[in-house]
């Protein structure tokens, strides 16, 4: 009966944090429509749902803390809660970031205008939303081959991150940026920046699961 209710317990932690992946993964796909959308209200919507996010935080934690304090848990299922308290902590800054995605959108309150490139822009946005996705499936099946993919995913990221910052820094300093278009050069820079974070919280995220299934901690940063 003990064993049976101890299972019981870590399938509805490992649920919870799908779930909670589950809105975090919304949460991105949201805010990038209200981007390309420059729907303030959709933006609204996404940062009054980060409570939550937010929620599903404190719930979780309290659990991983339950079962470790109780249950004394051993191998892969300590290594599964651990991973598990981590990783929420990766969902939530996640969910910060959309919050901030989010603000800059209500900011801008207009179509947007990329001084840049805009097919790299959609890429760098793509990029991020699948991969957020791709870590939350990770965690889900296990799948340690497609998590170990995600650092050369993320390098990817980063170059069209750099490219895009060398491209808009110089259409400022080339004067080629009209007064309206410099200040969405700035929100734009904000928003990529957070683009890249969101896309390192789920490269953190494949590296826990690695661990988590294999126990080598040369995963964790």
């Amino acid at each position: 009966m003990a064993r049976t209710r101890y299972v019981r317990k870590l399938k509805e932690l490992r649920q919870n944090v799908i779930d909670m992946g589950a809105l975090t993964v919304r949460a991105v796909e949201d805010v990038l429509t209200a981007l390309e959308m420059s729907d303030t209200a959709l933006a609204e919507r996404v940062i009054a749902n980060d409570d939550a996010i937010n929620n599903f935080d404190r719930k979780i934690e309290a659990q991983c803390m339950t079962l470790l304090a109780l249950e004394q848990p051993m191998a892969k299922d300590l290594r599964m809660i651990a991973t598990s308290l981590k990783m929420i902590t990766d969902l939530e800054r996640i969910g910060d970031f959309v919050v901030d995605i989010a603000e800059e959108v209500v900011t801008m309150a207009k179509p947007i205008r990329i001084p840049v490139s805009a097919t790299k822009f959609n890429e760098l946005v793509a990029d991020v939303k699948s991969m957020v996705a791709d870590s939350i499936e990770t965690y889900a099946t296990g799948n340690v081959q497609h998590a170990r993919s995600f650092e050369a995913r993320d390098d990817r990221i980063d170059f069209l991150f750099k490219n895009i910052v060398e491209s808009m820094v110089n259409a400022l300093a080339q004067g080629q940026c009209s007064t309206e278009t410099v200040a969405d050069v700035a929100s734009l820079l904000f928003i990529i920046r957070y683009l890249e974070r969101i896309a390192d919280h789920a490269v953190n995220i494949g590296n826990r699961v690695c661990y988590m299934e294999e126990g080598d901690r040369r995963y964790l940063k």
